[in-house]
């Protein structure tokens, strides 16, 4: 036992659960924690902009259910941490936010006099789970105790400890504090009753007509297996939400578009629906004419967070639970008793009516011929380079749509997109950070280039870090997506246009490979090269603008119902 300093015993504490990265950048007020990282084998990546940094905590998380920390300086680089953050709360990403201070004296509060300060308590506090200061080094272990149990209760989410630069240089005997395991000072999360598993397993075995909703917390808990084992129990219909596209294969016979038609009628049609680790949001447009009357139906809600339950669509039966415990009960309970799986007669129903509302939606998106290039032929044939055991990240607005319905199946927890809060810019600082968690797979970035001028110059920290990943840029050079309404309501655009970037040469001078494709017969090789090239690449694909407004115009509507509502 000897002298430590306030860095080195938070350090321990970050450690003790399970943080085996710090995304941020350095100054004096966190050197100490720093200088400690190599000690404890902490990885510290440093950043070209703190929002990235809890992005890149978000892409580490999404695809391995690691907590990482993220570093945000006195001021305007705790200032930056915002739009991160709020990303993180809006999609349930735990990540500890760290932020210095100068000395107590000068902060709390802030006088008009201090340079690069601020009360940063009072910014955090709406955007994050919990948030305190730390103002002595005996506390630090409970402090950080009292973060972790509120980032772990209920749905998880960020929290941020403001730590000053005396706190963080403060020596103190090591004997005098106890860091506790986890296991120590909080539960696991909430599990099922018996009686809520039974009530769940006889409305599914006396059901007519149910069907499965999958959403983001299936990933999330790990419960992909048991959501599957029960669609086969059943014989069901089996959908994703928008954000769950990698909770379900899409390749499984059960399977079902959420925005298609088939989708639709068997939402309509069923009698029993389970959802499972879904907040049932806009984007899943949860109206009457896509679900069914209510009245007819009774809907099962599994979900973490009592506060999701019941938000859109009215519920039969709640249950609060880790969704992999919840699932795992109902099949336990299903298969000691006698049910039959379904005939299969609507599920071949509602598979016909999806192969044939895909055929009509697509077949003249296959048949386009130029000129330029289709991005949903780029998705098409990065899918083929990558294949489905690729992790992806998608990033953009039009952009994020043609890959959701043209990038190939994959395996749980590796197609990240932004379909929650829908922040951009999130997917190249998102991919670092599935990489570096997921250092043996391949990781594919898809953006548009609106998108990808947020934060690309984090394809700089990937070259730093030495990341071999791959980043597509859809370049058109233009805001697509918003070009529609301007074009009916104004006959004219303003502020779409946003001019041509070669994101190659970018690239090139940030320390990544850079690939140029104008001509689709060029792309699978193009993507092939970066896909074996030592270190990161970048992509740029000249897509053409044109091809990118070619969106199904049933698909458009029903996009545009999320923000106005059912028409």
């Amino acid at each position: 036992m000897g002298q430590i300093t306030g860095a080195e015993l938070l350090l321990r504490c970050l450690v003790g659960e399970g943080v085996k990265f710090i995304f941020g950048l350095p100054s004096p007020e966190v050197d100490p924690l720093l200088s400690q990282l190599e000690q404890y084998k902490v990885r510290f990546v440093p950043v070209r902009h703190e929002a990235a940094a809890v992005h890149m905590a978000e892409g580490l998380y999404k695809t391995t259910g690691a907590v990482a920390a993220v570093l945000g300086n006195p001021g305007p680089g705790s200032a930056n941490l915002l739009p991160g953050v709020i990303t993180a709360r809006h999609e349930g990403v735990p990540v500890v936010v760290i932020t210095a201070q100068h000395g107590l004296a000068m902060v709390y509060p802030s006088p008009p006099s201090t340079f690069q300060g601020q009360d940063q308590l009072d910014v955090f506090k709406p955007v994050v789970k919990w948030g305190g200061p730390i103002f002595s080094f005996e506390r630090i272990p409970e402090v950080a105790r009292i973060a972790f149990r509120e980032m772990w209760t209920g749905r998880p989410g960020p929290v941020h400890l403001e730590v000053p630069a005396p706190i963080m240089y403060a020596t103190g005997d090591e004997a005098r504090v106890s860091i506790l395991a986890p296991e120590n000072y909080r539960a696991a999360g909430p599990q099922p009753s018996e009686a809520q598993l039974a009530e769940a397993a006889a409305m599914l075995a006396d059901a007519e007509r149910p069907i499965v909703i999958s959403g983001a917390g299936v990933d999330r808990a790990g419960a992909n297996a048991a959501l599957l084992a029960l669609v086969e129990r059943l014989n069901c219909p089996v959908i994703s939400t928008m954000a769950g596209r990698s909770s379900v294969p899409l390749d499984h016979p059960n399977f079902l578009y959420g925005y298609s038609a088939a989708a639709d009628l068997a939402r309509r049609e069923s009698d029993v629906i389970l959802v499972a680790g879904s907040r049932i949001g806009n984007l899943d447009t949860p109206y009457n004419k896509y679900w069914g009357d209510p009245s007819g139906q009774k809907l099962i809600q599994i979900d973490i967070d009592q506060r999701n339950i019941g938000v859109t669509r009215p519920v039969a039966l709640a249950i609060v639970s880790d969704v992999n415990k919840a699932l795992e009960g109902i099949l336990r309970i299903l298969d000691g008793r006698p049910i039959q799986p379904k005939s299969g007669a609507d599920l071949a129903r509602y598979r016909e009516a999806h192969s044939r509302w895909r055929h009509e939606r697509f077949t003249p998106i296959a048949a386009w011929r130029g000129p330029g290039i289709h991005p949903a032929h780029a998705m098409q044939a990065v899918g083929k380079v990558f294949g489905s055991d690729s992790i992806y990240v998608t990033d953009g607005g039009n952009t994020s749509l043609w890959a959701h319905w043209f990038l190939p199946a994959t395996k749980p927890r590796s197609y990240l997109n932004i379909l929650e809060l829908g922040m951009l810019g999130t997917g190249i600082p998102s991919a670092i950070g599935a990489k570096l968690g997921n250092p043996a797979r391949q990781v594919v970035c898809v953006t548009g280039d609106g998108a990808a001028g947020f934060n690309f110059m984090e394809m700089q920290s990937a070259a730093r870090e030495g990341l071999g990943l791959t980043t597509v840029v859809f370049a058109e050079g233009s805001w697509t997506m918003e070009e529609p309404n301007e074009r009916m309501l104004y006959g004219r655009t303003f502020g779409t246009a946003m001019g041509t970037v070669r994101w190659d040469r970018v690239g090139e001078g940030l320390g990544c490979k850079g690939f140029y494709v104008e001509r689709m017969e060029e792309l699978e090789s193009a993507l092939e090269r970066a896909r074996t090239a030592d270190g990161p690449a970048v992509v740029c694909v000249k897509t053409d603008r044109d091809a990118n407004l070619s969106i199904p115009t049933d698909l458009m509507i029903r996009f545009a119902e999320v923000y106005q509502g059912p028409r």
